[in-house]
C-alpha cells in the first residue's frame, strides 16, 4: 500500500520540476538570440577648420610674424604617407618665433604651407625673404590663385634651379604639371638668405629671384582663377630642414 501512495507523489513531484524548469529552459528548442556585438566607434570626420580673420586683415600689406594671428593657415603634409596632420604636433613644426615664421622640418619628403586666408587673388604680386639654416637639400615655394581647382607654384630649390607647376590636390596628395624649368646663379646657396619674387598677371607668370627677373612666360592652357597666395618649405631626400621667413608682402602687380 505504501509503494502505491508513494508512486503517486512521485510523479506529482516530478511533473512540477518539469514545470517549473520549462520558465526558465527553453524546451522545444527555439534559438535565443545571441548578444550583438557592439558598433565600431565611427571615426572623427577631417574638417577643415574654416579661418576667422582678425579685424584688421588687410589684403595688401606686408606680413613680419612679429605678432600672434589667425589670418594665416599652417598646414604640413608628409611626404611619406601623403597625410595632412596638425602643424602643432609631430616631428615637423612650424611656428611663430622672434619675428620670424619657422620652418622646421625633421622628416624628409615633407611640405609646410602657409597660406594667407581672409582674401582671395585673380593679379597678385608675393615677395618674401628666407635664410637657411639646415640641408641646403630645399625647396622654397610661392603659391598664387590656391584654390580647389589649383595653382600656381614657383618652386626655388638650395641647389639654384628652379621648376613653375600648375598643381591639383588628389584625395590628400598632390599631383603636380611642370610648366617651366631652369636655374639661375642669383639664388644663394648654402646658409645665405634670398628674397624671392612672383607674379601672377592675366596669363603672364613672373619669377623674380634676389631683384633680378629670372623667368617670365605666358599660360594660355590652363588658365586658372583667382585663389589664395601662400608659402611652402618642402625637406626633399635630405632632413632636416630648418628655413626663417623673415616677411612676406603681398602687393598688387
Amino acid at each position: 500500500m505504501e509503494r502505491k501512495t508513494a508512486k503517486p507523489l512521485i510523479f506529482l513531484f516530478t511533473v512540477m520540476m518539469l514545470a517549473s524548469l520549462a520558465c526558465s529552459v527553453d524546451l522545444y528548442g527555439t534559438p535565443t538570440p545571441a548578444p550583438s556585438a557592439a558598433e565600431p566607434s565611427a571615426l572623427p570626420e577631417q574638417t577643415e577648420v574654416a579661418i576667422q580673420p582678425t579685424a584688421n586683415a588687410e589684403q595688401f600689406y606686408t606680413e613680419e610674424f612679429d605678432a600672434e594671428g589667425n589670418n594665416w593657415e599652417y598646414q604640413i603634409v608628409n611626404g611619406s604617407t601623403t597625410q595632412i596632420i596638425d602643424s602643432s604636433t609631430g616631428t615637423m613644426p612650424m611656428r611663430t618665433a622672434g619675428g620670424l615664421l619657422v620652418f622646421d622640418l625633421k622628416s624628409k619628403g615633407a611640405l609646410g604651407y602657409a597660406t594667407y586666408g581672409p582674401f582671395t587673388y585673380a593679379d597678385v604680386r608675393l615677395d618674401i625673404k628666407v635664410g637657411n639654416r639646415g640641408t641646403n637639400n630645399n625647396n622654397i615655394n610661392l603659391i598664387c590663385r590656391k584654390s580647389d581647382a589649383g595653382w600656381y607654384e614657383f618652386d626655388i630649390a638650395s641647389n639654384g634651379l628652379y621648376e613653375i607647376f600648375v598643381a591639383k590636390p588628389v584625395g590628400d596628395a598632390v599631383e603636380r604639371t611642370r610648366i617651366a624649368d631652369g636655374g639661375s646663379n642669383k639664388i644663394k646657396t648654402g646658409w645665405e638668405e634670398n628674397e624671392y619674387g612672383i607674379v601672377c598677371q592675366g596669363t603672364t607668370l613672373i619669377l623674380n629671384i634676389n631683384g633680378a627677373e629670372a623667368r617670365r612666360l605666358e599660360d594660355k592652357t590652363y588658365l586658372l582663377p583667382e585663389g589664395k597666395v601662400g608659402i611652402s618649405v618642402s625637406s626633399l631626400k635630405d632632413a632636416p630642414v630648418t628655413v626663417d621667413l623673415y616677411w612676406a608682402r603681398i602687393s598688387q602687380p
